[in-house]
């Protein structure tokens, strides 16, 4: 199941430390990134870790926000840190989405076997289409579960 957050990339003239990445709809934590390249690779395998650690502790993922109604100044987790706000150059940070691909982080998660009754047709039509009825149905469950919050 793919997955979408607006992320605020914030960059910073620390050598160690080029970029310093926000997630607004996970309570404004995030990663680092030395380089615009491993803050995006950053970004995307902390989005991974963090919401496969939600699901698996019965939490539901938040809703993302609206990427065109973020600020980076307005809305900074440092806005009230004189000193992270005087070494962040606005000019050069910028937002973005980040996807990732959460069946990778929630690969290792237990299975078990369930049983399930479909009609006649569905599971022709499944046949046919080759589906993997387990991926389909685990699928469908996040998809439902992340749509009735």
């Amino acid at each position: 199941m793919q997955i979408a957050y607006p992320a605020m990339f914030y960059y910073t003239n620390s050598q160690a430390t080029r970029y310093y990445v926000f997630f607004p709809d996970f309570g404004s934590t995030g990663t680092q990134g030395s380089s615009v390249t491993d803050a995006l690779f950053m970004a995307a395998d902390w989005l991974g870790i963090m919401a496969a650690a939600r699901i698996q502790q019965g939490h539901r993922l938040p809703t993302a926000s609206n990427i065109n109604r973020l600020s980076l100044q307005g809305d900074a987790p440092f806005r009230d840190d004189q000193e992270l706000q005087s070494g962040c150059d606005f000019s050069q940070s910028f937002t973005s989405m980040v996807t990732v691909d959460l069946d990778q982080y929630l690969a290792g998660d237990d299975t078990l076997q369930k049983t399930v009754v479909i009609p006649r047709w569905a599971e022709r039509a499944g046949a046919e289409l080759q589906l993997d009825f387990a991926k389909v149905l685990t699928e469908a469950i996040g998809i439902k579960n992340n749509a009735t919050r």
